[in-house]
Order: C-alpha cells, then structure tokens, then sequence
C-alpha cells in the first residue's frame, strides 16, 4: 500500500506553509516547552525550598529529577513505537496531546497541594508522554514529507525543539520568580497542553504501516524486537550508534559548560547564559544549514563533516579554556569575571567561538542521520526502530553522567581535561562508524572532495 508522501517538493521554510508539516510542528513545540517548563518550575521549588526535598541534597534532586525523564524512555517507547506502526498515527498523537492535558491538570492539583512526590509523579508522566511521542513525530515524517524534504523538514523539528527546550527553562524558572508563580506554572502548562492538542487536530491522516503487527506488552521483549527491527538494515543500526553519541556530546556540555564558566574560566552567571545561548543558536543554524548542504537530499556526507567539526572545535574549546585560566586568574577570592570585562579580552571570544561552532557541528552531524534512519528503515518498522533508538539514545545519556562522574570525581581530573578525554571516545567512536558503513566516508569523498581529471 503506497503511504509515502506524494506531494511535490517544497523549499524547507516553505514546509512552515504546508498542513502536512506546520501542526506537527507545532505540536511538537508545545510538548518540549511544556516537559522543560514543568521541570525548571520543579527544580526551582527544590531549590529555594519552597516544598520538601526529604532532606536530599540539590545535587541528589537533580539526579533524581534527571532520572525521573530518562527512565520512561527506556520502559515505554519500545511500547509505544508498535502501536503507531500498527495504527493510524495522526489519531494516535491526538491521543497522547489529550493525556498531555490531563497529566498538566494533575500537576495543576501537585503544585496547589505542595506535594513532592505527586509533583515528582507528575514529572515521570510527562517523560512517559513524550516518549511514546518521539517515535511518533520521527516515523510520521516520511509520510508527509518526501525524501527531498526529509533533511529539510528534520532541521526544523531538530531547531523548533531546541528553541522550545530553552524557552521553557527559562520560563520554568521566571515563572516561580514572582508572585503567584506556581499559579502562572499550572495555567501556563494547561494553556500550552490545550494549543498543543489543538495543533494536533489539523495533523493530515498518516495510515498504519503494519495493520497485522502483532502487540508486544512486555517492555524487554518488545526492546529487544525494536532492536532486531534497527539491525534488519546496517546502515540504520549505524546511524543510531551515532545520533546517540550526539546525545552523549550534548548530555556533557550542558551538564558541564556551567560548572566550566565557574570553575575554569571565573565568569559570572551572565556568561552561562551566554554560553548556552551561543550553544543553542549554533545548534539551530547547523540544523538548518543542512538542508542547503544536502541539495535536497539525504545525504550521508554531512556526518564525517559534522564529526570532524566537533572534534575540531571540542578540542579547541578544552585548549581555550586552560589558555584563559592561565592568562586570565579569578581576580579575588569568591570574585568571578564580569560579563562586560571578559567581553574585552580576545581570548574569552575563542571560547564563544568554540561554544558556538561546536554548536553549529553537532546540528550538521545529527540531522542528516534523523534523516537517514526515516528513509532507510523498513516502513512497516520505522516506529519501532526510532523505539529502539530512544532506548539508546537514553542508555548513551547515563554513559555521559557515569563518564563525568569517571573523570571528574573518581580521577579528580579538571573539566578541560574531561572535554579531552571525550574527544578521545569521539574520534574512536566515529571511526568505528565509518569502518563499518564506509557509505559516509565513500559519500564524503565525493561531495567535498572531489578529484580533478
């Protein structure tokens, strides 16, 4: 049965335009602000005590919080994936925006009873919704997008989604920063479950790809058939392999640039912000860069590109901050550089420079392997191999927190040295790749460096 998307080939803003792009779009923004304002509201009542924390740390909150979100992805998006390959997918996402909306509602009731634990709850849930959802948004993609737009179309959702991710923390946090905060989170909350369940209602109609596939509910089982779906096709295993070692990158440097401002380069808040500013704006142009790069294809050559820019630039990032330590001592005890000074100096600007570049590679490696995984799974299986890939992605998230905990507490070592340390793995890592699917070094060849007659 033909479910591929027939429609004629649109530039990738122009998809903006298109119902068989825009309401999934947006439903999916409204999903990722939701998940990331709910958790920096939570984070913040942890944090200045404004609700019981069991007499744990911060720290140990932070774990726990972080864990809360991983774990469902792990238990139930092996689940989910089956279920939209074996049923109509736009119906299903309906579905899964309406539990959005009750699960905003308990948190409504969390936030008013002052309860850790339901708020705690609520939190898990919302890591359940949003991961039956990933392999729903990723698998209803080339149904509604031809392989042309594919590149295009994954840039978008990959920069909506890290603008949606930021904005939510940040409004997480200002949010419960003034009067009536927890008021201004349940009502934010519902309000954007509601226009996100909206925007699900004008998601074109995307037919089940396997009808007679049968239901697995034992969650290891079905993992392991999600997996077995990912191996049918190599060049799709290898793919996964490397999209989650995106998330280990991004997994680091989130966790890490903070503590790095503070402890190696003696900035002050306003230079986090700007950091993670420069970092998310980087990932969003490397995104969107990728469909000018690919010409309108899947185009595998963009992976060594984006691999060799973050090895080149992460390196750079460790060397540049051991470089302005050196040059630049904390200017007192307890006194850490202002904004407006480190603006002056010529090596706080390498360090944006790399901040941002790194940015802009990890957003030209990832997409194109979105992408690829869309276009070569088998589509009675898609769902399910994008299942088996978020259970990856997540194990690859705790392998960061365990490498950090590695290198950074157990060695004692300092974060430029662990910037090294990963570095090292990503070399190693990538070469593995491209040793076993020479397609994207083959491909690279012949894109960027092309041999003269």
């Amino acid at each position: 049965m033909k479910t591929e998307s027939a429609a004629a080939p649109v530039s990738q803003f122009g998809l903006l335009r298109r119902e068989r792009f825009m309401p999934l779009f947006l439903t999916q923004l409204g999903g990722a602000f939701n998940d990331n304002f709910y958790k920096s509201a939570l984070l913040m009542l942890f944090t200045y005590g404004g609700i019981e924390r069991w007499g744990l740390s911060i720290d140990v909150i932070n774990n726990l919080v972080a864990a809360t979100l991983i774990v469902p992805f792990l238990l139930f998006a092996p689940v989910a994936s089956q279920y939209a390959d074996k049923f109509e997918k736009a119906r299903f996402i309906r579905a899964i925006k309406v539990a959005e909306i009750a699960i905003m509602g308990l948190g409504a009731l969390a936030l008013w009873l002052h309860s850790a634990a339901l708020l705690v709850f609520v939190l898990f849930l919302t890591g359940t919704q949003s991961a039956c959802f990933s392999p729903l948004k990723y698998a209803i993609l080339p149904q509604h997008l031809s392989e042309k737009e594919l590149t295009g179309g994954n840039g978008l959702l990959h920069t909506g989604t890290s603008v949606a991710i930021f904005l939510g923390m940040i409004a997480g946090t200002v949010a419960l920063s003034v009067a009536g905060g927890i008021w201004w989170v349940a009502f934010g909350a519902l309000l954007i479950a509601w226009l996100g369940w909206r925007a699900s209602v004008k998601i074109p109609v995307a037919p089940p790809m396997d009808p007679e596939l049968r239901l697995e509910r034992n969650p290891y089982r079905q993992t392991l058939r999600s997996i077995g779906c990912a191996r049918e096709n190599a060049m799709v295993f290898w793919c996964i392999i490397a999209s989650s070692w995106y998330w280990f990158l991004g997994s680091v440097y989130l966790t890490q640039l903070p503590n790095f401002t503070r402890a190696v380069l003696s900035g002050a808040s306003a230079v986090v912000s700007l950091l993670l500013i420069l970092f998310l704006v980087g990932i969003c142009l490397g995104a969107l860069l990728c469909a000018r790069l690919s010409r309108g294809a899947v185009e595998p050559a963009l992976v060594p590109l984006g691999a060799l820019l973050v090895l080149i630039f992460g390196l750079d990032l460790a060397w540049a901050g051991q470089a302005f330590a050196q040059a630049h001592p904390p200017p007192g005890a307890d006194q850490l550089h202002p904004l407006l000074a480190m603006l002056g100096w010529p090596s706080a600007w390498r360090v944006m420079a790399d901040v941002l570049m790194l940015g802009v590679a990890g957003g030209v490696y990832v997409v194109p392997l979105s992408a690829l995984i869309q276009s070569r799974s088998r589509p009675a299986h898609r769902a399910q191999v994008i299942g088996a890939g978020n259970v990856i992605n997540a194990l690859f998230m705790v392998a960061a927190s365990l490498v950090g905990l590695g290198v950074l507490g157990l060695l004692g070592w300092s974060i430029p040295q662990l910037f090294l340390v990963v570095m090292a793995l990503h070399a190693v890592l990538c070469l593995w790749v491209f040793w076993r699917q020479p397609e994207f070094l083959t491909r690279f060849r012949e894109r960027f460096l092309p041999v003269r007659q």
